[in-house]
C-alpha cells in the first residue's frame, strides 16, 4: 500500500484553531487500515441567510480544502457574520486526500453516488447535510484537464442567471478562463457550463442536483485549474466565494 501524501489530521487542527463553536466529528469512515472523521463546522449559527460550502470529495482536488482553510485563518468570514450562518464540510473525502485519490477507499466516485441505495458513508453524511435547504451552496473543485477557471450553476430564480457572470469577472485577473465552447463534455460559455438535459431523468446526481432536489436555491459548482499554483488556485475560489456572498447579501 502507497504512503499518504497528505494528513487530514492537520487540515482539521488548523480549522479547530478557528472555529468558534469547534469542529464537529460526529460521522466517520472506516476503511480497513484507518477510522477517518467526516467533518463539519458552522459560523454565524443562528443568522438569517443559510449556505453551505464543502471541498475534497475527489481527494486529489486540495485547493478547495486549502481554500476553507484561508477563509477561516484569514477571517474571511468576518464581513458577513451578521447575516450569513454558513455550513462547511471541509474534506468530504479523506482517504482520497491523505493518498492523493479522486475516489473514496472502495475505489467510488463519490460525486456521482448521490442516487445511489444505500449510498457510500460519505455520501449518506453528505446528504444529511443537505436535509436543511440552503439558500447558497458552493462546491470547490479541480481541473486538471482545463486552461483555466469554470463554474456550473444551477439555480431556481431567472434573476440568479448572473452570478456566473460576476464570478468569472471576479477571477478572471487572477486566473484565466476557460473559454472552450465544450468543457467536460458540456457545452459552455464565457466560463460557465450550460445545462442542457433535465437533471431528473438522469441516471446519477453529483451532489450540487442533489441539494438543489432538496431545496437549495442557488447551486454553484467552482474549478480551478491545477496548472497554476495553489496560491493562484486558492485566491481564484476565494474571490469566487467573496462574489457569491456578496452577490446574495445585496438581496432582500
Amino acid at each position: 500500500m502507497n504512503s499518504p501524501l497528505n494528513d487530514i489530521e492537520i487540515i482539521f487542527s488548523r480549522l479547530r484553531l478557528s472555529a468558534e463553536n469547534g469542529l464537529a466529528t460526529n460521522h466517520s469512515q472506516e476503511t480497513p487500515d484507518k477510522k477517518y472523521s467526516l467533518a463539519k463546522f458552522v459560523l454565524g449559527e443562528g443568522n438569517r441567510r443559510k449556505g453551505l460550502i464543502s471541498a475534497g470529495i475527489h481527494g486529489d482536488e486540495p485547493a478547495g480544502v486549502e481554500t476553507l482553510c484561508a477563509f477561516i485563518e484569514n477571517n474571511k468570514f468576518e464581513k458577513f457574520a451578521d447575516e450569513w450562518e454558513l455550513t462547511f464540510l471541509p474534506c468530504l473525502n479523506p482517504y482520497g486526500y491523505e493518498y492523493g485519490s479522486r475516489e473514496n477507499y472502495e475505489g467510488k466516485d463519490l460525486n456521482r453516488l448521490f442516487k445511489e441505495n444505500p449510498p457510500p458513508a460519505e455520501v449518506a453524511f453528505a446528504k444529511s447535510v443537505l436535509e436543511t435547504p440552503y439558500e447558497l451552496t458552493i462546491e470547490l473543485h479541480e481541473d486538471f484537464m482545463s486552461p483555466g477557471y469554470y463554474l456550473y450553476q444551477k439555480g431556481c430564480q431567472p434573476e440568479d442567471d448572473d452570478l456566473g457572470g460576476k464570478i468569472i469577472r471576479a477571477v478572471e485577473n487572477i486566473m484565466p478562463i476557460n473559454l472552450n465552447s465544450v468543457i467536460d463534455g458540456n457545452p459552455a460559455q464565457g466560463g460557465i457550463m450550460i445545462p442542457e438535459n433535465d437533471f431528473n431523468s438522469m441516471d446519477w446526481w453529483p451532489m450540487a442536483l442533489y441539494s438543489f432536489s432538496k431545496g437549495s436555491k442557488m447551486c454553484l459548482t467552482l474549478e480551478t485549474a491545477t496548472r497554476f499554483s495553489m496560491d493562484v488556485r486558492v485566491e481564484a475560489h476565494l474571490a469566487a466565494i467573496d462574489t457569491a456572498l456578496n452577490c446574495f447579501s445585496g438581496k432582500s
